[in-house]
């Protein structure tokens, strides 16, 4: 390494004063290219993109936020009041409405149940689960995998009614 830096040496007092000027000229240019393209560009470009989504965040809050009175005003049970049947049977006839086949089911309390749904159309499961909170019956927990089939998920959720 010491050798090719003595190289490097003998090569700069070799050029003539205007060539290491030259050469010392381009070198401050090269060097301030990289620091605006290869530093500060990057920097602000993140930091531009990180203020542009805090405030596309202020503004959801915000929105959420003039939601909430008309929120309060929705009724808890809904405008058609409870659905009849058990919980299991809301949550069945909601999956053949929907082409959603259960494959296993597993009663946790009273008023809950742990289901397992395996090879199902996301687009058959999103109106399902729009259906269940309808009839006012909540996803407690839902863990989505998508399958090697475009378009096909196994999902784990448990419904509280």
């Amino acid at each position: 390494m010491k050798e090719q830096i003595a190289q490097w040496k003998q090569k700069w007092h070799a050029l003539s004063s205007s060539d290491q000027r030259a050469l010392g000229a381009l070198g401050l240019f090269a060097g301030g290219l990289f620091i605006v393209y290869g530093l500060f560009s990057p920097a602000k470009g993140f930091f531009d993109e990180s203020r542009t989504r805090a405030e596309e965040s202020r503004e959801l809050v915000q929105w959420m936020e003039s939601q909430r009175p008309v929120l309060s005003r929705i009724k808890p049970n809904g405008a058609g009041g409870k659905a009849s049947g058990t919980l299991l049977q809301r949550v069945t006839n909601a999956a053949k409405q929907n082409r959603v086949t259960i494959k296993r089911f597993e009663p946790e309390r009273e008023n809950r149940i742990r289901l397992w749904v395996e090879e199902v159309r996301y687009q058959d499961l999103q109106p399902w689960l729009n259906q269940l909170m309808k009839e006012q019956l909540g996803v407690r927990t839902i863990n989505l995998d998508a399958l090697s089939e475009q378009g096909m998920v196994s999902a784990r959720l448990t419904i509280e009614g």
